[in-house]
């Protein structure tokens, strides 16, 4: 959305109004089963009208792992890597991880910040790419983090400031709401999934090698349609980000669990690897209705004894069984599945586990 004059956008009340707009438009996408190319377009036309960008990038991560698990976008996230070895190991200015603390976790960058001479980021990708300021926001709902968004601009006369933070934060909740939801959305499931595949990263920070079937994953990861420029070396960014959270965790694993396009569900799960210039091999493939449950879980705001009534569930274990299991009466069992189908929005265990599968 480029900068404008004159419009209502440029005075206060304007202003108002439109931030009002984009909140409620926003507001209407929450829980809806939207396709990756829906989503995209429409919150592009919502944040547009009231923080007029250039550029912008959306994502969305696993809270439980902080794995990126979805992105979208025009402009501006075209050094995946070096913008990935930045966020995670580098000083710099509104870092996601810092902002997340923040009672505010919004944050600008242009030539007026006292930060911006010494940033990596807006000296070697932002103004690179054409942009001079940027506004960064991450998104968190229910005292989690569930992705993050950057705009960017290219004016020189009217850079990011402090008064387009206190814009993004009034929209920042319903944004992280509709992330939420697009985790575990229900769409149909179209076509074969792709068959497994691997990344291997190099200890650099790159990529050595991608394999076909990884390949194909990350195509299926691009939201598509006519508007949003994501490619599929942008969502190569899911296995940089997994990369680094193996070599920060001293030899662990690090894995998600998401929702492609095509309605299949993806398992990136990255281990330590020893071999030549590799040290990390991210592989990507189907997931198990087990691992899902967990990202179903998260999503759908399941307490900790929902939760173990679902992994019992996804057993097949009938009430009965999981009422002794727990040491709890069928009457409660029944009384948590209720409570299980009504937050995962589905009618019974059969749509259930559809979803899961």
């Amino acid at each position: 959305m480029p900068i404008c004059g004159g419009c209502r956008r440029c005075d206060t009340r304007g202003m108002i109004r439109a931030a009002a707009d984009a909140r409620a438009a926003l507001e209407a996408l929450v829980g809806e089963p939207l396709e990756a190319a829906e989503l995209s377009h429409e919150v592009d036309a919502a944040l547009g009208d009231v923080l007029h960008y250039d550029g912008w990038c959306l994502f969305g991560v696993d809270p439980g792992s902080g794995l990126r698990v979805a992105q979208f976008g025009g402009r501006g996230t075209d050094y995946t890597s070096d913008l990935a070895r930045n966020e995670a190991v580098m000083s710099d200015v509104n870092r996601y991880a810092e902002l997340a603390l923040a009672p505010i976790p919004v944050g600008w960058l242009s030539p007026e910040h006292v930060g911006a001479k010494g940033s990596f980021r807006y000296n070697q990708t932002i103004r690179p790419s054409g942009f001079r300021s940027e506004l960064r926001a991450v998104l968190r709902d229910g005292g989690q983090v569930w992705g993050g968004v950057t705009l960017f601009r290219e004016s020189c006369s009217r850079p990011y400031g402090e008064p387009d933070v206190q814009l993004a934060a009034s929209l920042l909740t319903p944004l992280a709401r509709t992330l939420r939801g697009f985790a575990v959305r229900d769409i149909p499931r179209r076509g074969d999934a792709p068959p497994a595949g691997v990344i291997a990263m190099s200890r650099g920070g790159g990529i050595a090698t991608i394999s076909p079937g990884a390949q194909q994953w990350l195509e299926d990861l691009v939201p598509g349609g006519t508007e949003d420029s994501t490619t599929a070396e942008n969502m190569t960014r899911v296995a940089h980000d997994a990369a680094y959270a193996v070599r920060r965790g001293d030899g662990a694993r690090a894995a998600t669990c998401l929702r492609t396009v095509r309605g299949h569900w993806l398992r990136v799960e990255a281990v330590p690897l020893n071999l030549g210039e590799v040290d990390v091999a991210v592989t990507l493939q189907a997931t198990s209705a087990t691992q899902v449950a967990r990202t179903m879980a998260e999503a759908c705001g399941l307490t900790a004894r929902e939760r173990q009534v679902l992994h019992l569930l996804i057993q097949g274990q009938p009430a009965k069984r999981i009422a002794r299991r727990l040491g709890v009466s069928v009457l409660t069992v029944n009384g948590h599945l209720r409570s299980i189908y009504r937050k995962c929005h589905v009618r019974g265990r059969d749509e259930l586990f559809a979803r899961l599968t």
